[in-house]
């Protein structure tokens, strides 16, 4: 047999035809099912025909490879290898954001969408400007509306390098009265990029001092191996009464529930003033835990 191939390929050489061969694949599939107009052989065709195709294609490939949300609503920032939620997220019954909202000014998220997680019908985590971060969420249904979106929570290593660079009181750059990371002049949670300065140094918003922030990552807490009310070693009723073991309960763990670790909630609320930062970490909520000013972002 005729050797087709006259040079030894590195493993970096066939990783980069691998994702050649698969980006080639989906844009063909794309362009099989979905491009402006599809030629039939002996067709004349206009220019403008032609066009279309190509900016079609152009569209789809930039897609593929830039971090483009789910909608113009949904804006997200690239993060070195990542594409992170540009704003805090808000909570929508539809991926647009457009229709209604959950979250914003209470604990309104449907029955279909309960605290643990376990959803019956999706609502969908949106990266928009200009509207009041989702609070009163718990970890299990962060996960879930990142989840339905395509997207997931950052783990905690992934949201301090996104929040490099934010100007607080003790890094560089300006903290300017009403847009200082470390305050509300409102007295509340703010609007999502209403605090102008407030940007990391990847392009971030407000990852200091509006909401806390879910991540990924769950610890043992600090307190004696097992809480004294709760000798069990088990998960509330609300969540099934499932056994834990080995796990240092969480102080706040949420209605119905006992014994979870903490969940780790980063940047700090509204209300912390200098305590708030790039730096700020709380481990004493359990995932189960829900407060006015603890919301969450998405990554891919």
């Amino acid at each position: 047999m005729k050797r087709l191939f006259t040079k030894r390929f590195s493993m970096a050489e066939i990783i980069g035809l691998l994702a050649v061969a698969v980006l080639s694949v989906t844009v063909i599939g794309y362009a099989a099912t979905t491009l402006p107009h599809t030629f039939s052989s002996g067709e004349t065709v206009s220019s403008g025909q032609v066009n279309a195709n190509f900016q079609s294609l152009a569209n789809t490939i930039d897609g593929l490879t830039s971090c483009r949300g789910n909608s113009p609503n949904d804006i997200m920032v690239k993060v070195g290898p990542l594409c992170v939620d540009k704003y805090e997220a808000s909570v929508w019954l539809d991926a647009n954001g457009t229709v209604t909202q959950y979250g914003a000014a209470s604990d309104n998220y449907p029955f279909t969408f309960p605290d643990t997680g376990n959803w019956t019908t999706p609502v969908y985590a949106v990266s928009k400007a200009g509207v009041l971060p989702s609070t009163r969420v718990t970890w299990f249904q962060a996960q879930q509306a990142c989840a339905l979106s395509g997207k997931r929570l950052l783990t905690n290593a992934e949201w301090q390098m996104a929040a490099a660079g934010t100007p607080t009181a003790y890094e560089p750059g300006a903290d300017n009265g009403a847009t200082d990371c470390n305050t509300s002049t409102a007295g509340a949670v703010a609007n999502t990029g209403g605090r102008s300065s407030c940007v990391s140094n990847w392009n971030v918003n407000d990852m200091v001092g509006n909401v806390w922030e879910w991540v990924a990552d769950w610890m043992q807490g600090s307190t004696s191996p097992w809480a004294p009310s709760t000798p069990s070693g088990r998960a509330g009723a609300s969540y099934g009464a499932d056994f834990m073991y080995g796990t240092n309960p969480a102080a706040y763990q949420g209605i119905g529930s006992t014994n979870f670790p903490a969940a780790l909630i980063r940047g700090g609320g509204w209300s912390y003033g200098t305590s708030a930062g790039v730096f700020a970490l709380l481990a004493a909520n359990g995932p189960a835990g829900v407060d006015s000013d603890i919301g969450f972002r998405c990554a891919r």
